[in-house]
């Protein structure tokens, strides 16, 4: 990372604020994709890391588990929904949708003010993540790529979850 970089300030603040770490102790690594597993742990650690008492909530989860503590916390506070067949998918990467989906639930799903996103590739959006992606918009949390789209089914990178929860815990 170089002082320049789009992505530093948000970078610095979600470390200072203990929210991200790096990869290493001297790497961030901003274009590596997110998974939920991290994103869990994100808001895990931006409540305090919070006891957790276990339970065998998904199969893929298991007790001890970096992130087992975050994604039991995410389900529990309605934030992270496992799948059908009971997994949770961990390591499975989270796209730009997905990543704010989560965030829209942690902030309670407020309601959008409006009904439609100006972009490109607004019918891309998934249906569950319209009004995430509305709200979203509205409160200057996610902004479309250069092209003018929104890029909802992209993957989500270090560097953009960083962007996008400094907009949000900055303006809470």
């Amino acid at each position: 990372m170089k002082e320049g970089d789009w992505y530093y300030n948000a970078v610095k603040y979600v470390n200072q604020n203990g929210l991200m770490d790096g990869t290493s102790a001297t790497k961030f690594s901003p274009r590596v994709n997110l998974t939920r597993a991290q994103f869990a742990q994100i808001l895990y650690n931006a409540e305090g890391n919070p006891d957790v008492t276990w339970t065998d909530k998904f199969s893929d989860v298991k007790e001890g588990a970096w992130y087992a503590k975050a994604v039991i916390w995410a389900a529990e506070n309605n934030v992270l929904a496992g799948y059908a067949n009971g997994t949770a998918r961990p390591n499975s990467i989270v796209t730009r949708e997905d990543l704010v989906s989560l965030l829209w639930r942690y902030a309670g799903k407020p309601a959008p003010t409006g009904t439609t996103l100006d972009f490109s590739d607004a019918s891309k959006v998934s249906s569950y993540a319209k009004d995430a992606l509305l709200w979203a918009v509205e409160n200057k949390i996610i902004s479309g790529r250069a092209n003018g789209e929104l890029d909802p089914k992209g993957n989500a990178q270090r560097a953009e979850a960083a962007q996008m929860l400094m907009q949000y815990f900055s303006n809470k």
